[in-house]
């Protein structure tokens, strides 16, 4: 996917990928940790894993200018504002940072939404 004729991608876009890749990091890393107790597989390690994937195939769809993904994007930043919001009361500071990826991944989305199409 080329923005320009240097052939990378804009700061904002590339910032909102960065987060979504360090999220399915976290996500495949505290999933393996889960997968050593075996009572705790099903509830924490299937659903941290599959989070771990749904992070990467989204970044790797946005990155092969795959318009399918938009609307994969658009449903996981309102799920991270929702899950901010839902959170701000007992655990602020959670709230505040999954608030905060979901309001920035809208604002990227919404900026770069037709150059991701017209790649």
């Amino acid at each position: 996917m080329t923005f320009n004729k240097m052939g990378t991608l804009p700061l904002p876009l590339a910032l909102h990928l960065a987060t979504y890749t360090v999220i399915g990091l976290f996500c495949a890393f505290a999933g393996s940790l889960n997968l050593i107790d075996p009572t705790k597989i099903f509830p924490n390690a299937v659903i941290f894993l599959g989070l771990a994937g749904f992070s990467w195939g989204y970044v790797f769809g946005i990155l092969m200018a795959r318009k399918e993904v938009i609307g994969l994007g658009l449903v996981a930043s309102i799920g991270y504002v929702v899950a901010g919001i839902w959170q701000l009361g007992p655990h602020w500071a959670l709230g505040a940072l999954l608030l905060a990826i979901g309001v920035y991944g809208l604002a990227a989305l919404a900026l770069y939404r037709r150059q991701i199409l017209e790649a």
